[in-house]
């Protein structure tokens, strides 16, 4: 009686092998094999670029979608023929805070730098730097020039 379940086991391990060597061996068995061994990646597609056109005039085609009356994307107009703009003039705020050394070799510090007479360098002004040039640092004020322009810096009364 126990050979009969072991003959039935046997004889289904026979098919199941068959089975497999016909699916490796037979058409399809090839094209599944086929794409086994090509189981790669796909390629990547290639992704479209974004180009965006910033319009030159009035009369060019490109409109922000979401605000086509705007006009905040042109360029500004040009000036009228044999006009010129006014140079800028930048305002340089300059504090000085104190002077220090002896009679004959003084120094000045102006908006939290120090100076001697004849020095130049930046110092911090208007949320950014400005360039000066110490001329000259008597007892109770200092001359500058800043912008090619001279200035002088008196101490605070009562300082």
């Amino acid at each position: 009686m126990r050979t009969l379940p072991f003959a039935v086991a046997l004889l289904g391990l026979a098919f199941a092998a068959r089975a497999v060597t016909t699916a490796a061996t037979g058409p399809a068995g090839r094209a599944a094999s086929i794409l086994a061994a090509t189981n790669a990646a796909p390629a990547e597609p290639e992704l479209p670029k974004s180009a965006f056109h910033y319009p030159i005039s009035q009369q060019d085609p490109a409109k922000d979608p979401f605000y086509p009356l705007s006009t905040r994307r042109l360029p500004p107009p040009p000036p009228p023929p044999g006009t010129t703009a006014p140079p800028a003039v930048v305002v340089v705020d300059l504090e000085l805070r104190g002077i220090s050394g002896s009679a004959d070799h003084r120094f000045a510090i102006i908006n939290s730098r120090t100076f001697a007479a004849g020095e130049e360098g930046e110092v911090p002004a208007n949320g950014g730097r400005a360039h000066i040039r110490v001329v000259e640092v008597k007892g109770d004020s200092a001359v500058v020039m800043v912008n090619g322009e001279q200035r002088v810096l008196r101490l605070r009364s009562g300082i």
